[in-house]
């Protein structure tokens, strides 16, 4: 009986490791192959910005790009000239301000089991040198907000439903979203569908921020 415990415990680590190969081996082959265009920069070209903490990836919109009626449900800050849209885990976002407070059972909750998740909104006053800029025509932008607008759960009048009190600083705020967050459907997985979906060249499907970055150097 102990030699069937022992074998049974052997072959489910063995599983494990084999499928967290195999999903490694599968984001890294996906990761590598691109799809849809780099547009070049041209005056009727509308230009939108990307940037990674290093892990995870916002879309930033300038304040002539994001509608009226969104800015201000999104309630900005007085001085904003740049919104950046991200969305991800809900436990993960609000339980980790920073990388030192990730509990081991946030990470993996957030991993292996599906998830509830969360907009999160930053102002930003100026642009970034460490932005990623990324040029796309005016019916891309469409696609992209409506995309963008899909990801927020609604209220009974179709409003933005905010998380109080969640923020990490003054000028960042957390809200409801659609969907469930997963190891197929992470936070950069959602920009990179969001960049599939309107042609923007990115990958075929990634976890991961280098997923993205990768293919919009120009």
């Amino acid at each position: 009986m102990l030699k069937k415990m022992k074998r049974w415990t052997l072959r489910s680590v063995l599983a494990v490791l084999a499928g967290l190969l195999g999903y490694v081996l599968l984001s890294l082959l996906l990761s590598a192959i691109p799809t849809g265009v780099l547009n070049e920069k041209t005056p009727r070209m509308k230009t939108i910005y990307v940037h990674s903490n290093g892990v995870h990836v916002d879309v930033i919109l300038p304040r002539a790009e994001v509608p009226e009626d969104l800015w201000q449900q999104l309630s900005p800050g007085p001085n904003t000239s740049f919104m950046a849209f991200g969305w991800g885990d809900k436990g993960f976002y609000l339980d980790t301000p920073t990388w030192a407070e990730l509990k081991a059972s946030t990470a993996i909750k957030a991993m292996l089991l599906r998830s509830p998740t969360a907009m999160h909104i930053t102002d930003y006053e100026r642009e970034r040198t460490d932005w990623t800029s990324v040029h796309i025509r005016e019916e891309q932008l469409f696609h992209l907000l409506k995309y963008i607008r899909s990801s927020f759960a609604a209220g009974a009048a179709g409003e933005v439903i905010e998380i109080p009190d969640a923020g990490y600083t003054d000028r960042d705020r957390f809200y409801e979203a659609r969907g469930h967050y997963s190891m197929i459907m992470t936070c950069n997985t959602w920009v990179n569908r969001a960049f599939r979906r309107v042609g923007i060249r990115t990958a075929v499907w990634t976890p991961m921020d280098s997923g993205i970055l990768r293919h919009l150097e120009h």
